[in-house]
């Protein structure tokens, strides 16, 4: 399968490794997936990658809703683009905060647009507002609520998702070409999304970044 641009992928990216800093210690990534993805942006003693499945790129497999170590184990928690595949969202708030050593900090993204994926377990979309709402409901102190993006970007983002679904373009010879046609569009929108400071623009967002603390 080929790699092939998108402009929430990039901007997910970006926005982790701009917030790296607070990650630190021995911390949890939860719902670690395939590959290692973020590991490199944070200066930590200990990264345990937890899956739902074991795999080359898992220490422990375990759900989000049961994280399986002791009261106190981690000093931070990773959890990005997850929680919309996870049913009962409180249990996993109140499991990040149980797990947790005291002024421990979790780092969640979750999407607001997004097509449907991973189904029949893809329940949710997220709001800064429910985010918010979920952490301090596991009495979480909200540091950072940041949204991902803007129109130009989410709309080149839906484009490009619905032509690689169309085509079938990940696994077509033209797949390469097409990633590079892709990232100029991707660019361009990007582009002005940082010149339009518009409270239009920031309410259509990929999705939203949240970093709080115990």
């Amino acid at each position: 399968m080929s790699y092939i641009y998108k402009t929430g992928r990039i901007e997910l990216y970006e926005q982790i490794k701009r917030h790296a800093g607070y990650i630190h210690g021995r911390v949890l990534d939860v719902g670690a997936g395939t590959f290692p993805r973020y590991q490199n942006f944070f200066t930590c003693s200990e990264y345990v990658r937890m899956n739902m499945e074991p795999g080359s790129n898992t220490d422990v497999v375990g759900r989000v809703e049961d994280i399986p170590f002791p009261d106190g184990s981690f000093d931070s928690i990773v959890c990005t683009q997850v929680l919309g595949d996870v049913y009962e969202l409180q249990k996993a708030f109140n499991e990040f905060y149980r797990v947790l050593r005291p002024r421990g900090v979790i780092l969640v993204t979750e999407s607001l647009f997004d097509p449907l994926h991973d189904e029949p377990t893809d329940y949710w979309r997220f709001t800064p507002h429910s985010l918010r709402r979920l952490a301090e409901d596991a009495r979480f102190i909200v540091k950072v609520l940041e949204c991902r993006g803007g129109y130009h970007g989410l709309m080149a983002q839906l484009q490009a998702r619905y032509w690689i679904g169309y085509l079938n373009a990940h696994e077509r010879w033209f797949a390469r070409i097409f990633s590079r046609l892709l990232k100029m569009r991707g660019d361009f929108a990007r582009m002005r999304d940082r010149a339009d400071t518009s409270s239009a623009n920031a309410s259509f967002t990929h999705g939203y970044l949240l970093i709080a603390s115990k």
